[in-house]
């Protein structure tokens, strides 16, 4: 296995522990094993990157970004899950201060400058 590919793995995994869906990680594992696996990802039976170490190479590198940016795609997903919980745990602005209160600190910095 190419190292890129290796290293697409492995964060994959590190980011699939977080990743919300029933099964977590072992959905997470078994996609990217299939997408790994998939011929149709990275076409190597074309005869110009077969013949051609630099064209593999820029098309094995073009498929590596392709899988980043899946990865970029699933920490979305996580941090949209992480963030609609706490919403729906902590409110919509349950706990933000007040018009008052923000004035009342406000004049008290001020009062602690002017001392």
């Amino acid at each position: 296995m190419h190292p890129l590919v290796r290293d697409l793995y492995k964060r994959a995994i590190t980011v699939g522990r977080d990743y919300p869906h029933s099964q977590g990680l072992n959905f997470v594992r078994e996609t990217w094993k299939k997408a790994l696996r998939d011929p149709s990802n990275f076409d190597v039976n074309d005869e110009r990157i077969k013949n051609n170490p630099v064209e593999y190479e820029k098309a094995l590198r073009k498929a590596v970004g392709r899988g980043r940016y899946a990865i970029r795609e699933m920490i979305g997903v996580i941090q949209m899950k992480k963030f609609r919980t706490m919403k729906r745990r902590y409110g919509a602005g349950n706990n933000l201060p007040q018009d008052s209160d923000v004035q009342r600190i406000q004049n008290a910095c001020k009062d602690l400058i002017r001392k």
